[in-house]
């Protein structure tokens, strides 16, 4: 009994650890990336950066407001609340990633253009 709750608690660990790594990892690749990619990828890091602290909340929300939240909304309605409580964290996050991999890349202005400066210059 006392081994499973040690092996238990070892998933739990290595899932939130994964949970935190991710997206850690994504905001590190995205700033990487944003000399070459500009906006977009940085709308990727913050959407990233956005979903880090969504393992944070769910195992602090479970250690700590459980109880009181199952005995004030019911057993089975608890984990539906603790996942309602990250959701927009992952639609934020989510949306920014998508919205950093499928905008497109920026068009320079007609300032900066190649042909504006050969025309300009004649």
């Amino acid at each position: 009994m006392q081994d499973d709750r040690i092996a238990a608690g070892l998933v739990g660990l290595l899932l939130v650890t994964l949970e935190i790594l991710a997206p850690l990892a994504g905001a590190v690749v995205a700033a990487l990336a944003i000399r070459r990619r500009g906006r977009n990828a940085r709308l990727a890091m913050v959407g990233c950066l956005v979903m880090l602290p969504v393992p944070i909340i769910s195992t602090l929300g479970t250690a700590v407001g459980l109880e009181p939240l199952m005995h004030s909304v019911g057993t089975y309605m608890a984990g539906h609340v603790l996942t309602a409580m990250t959701l927009p964290f992952h639609l934020v996050g989510f949306g920014l990633i998508l919205a950093g991999a499928l905008s497109g890349p920026r068009q320079p202005s007609l300032s900066q253009s190649p042909t504006a400066t050969a025309v300009g210059s004649h």
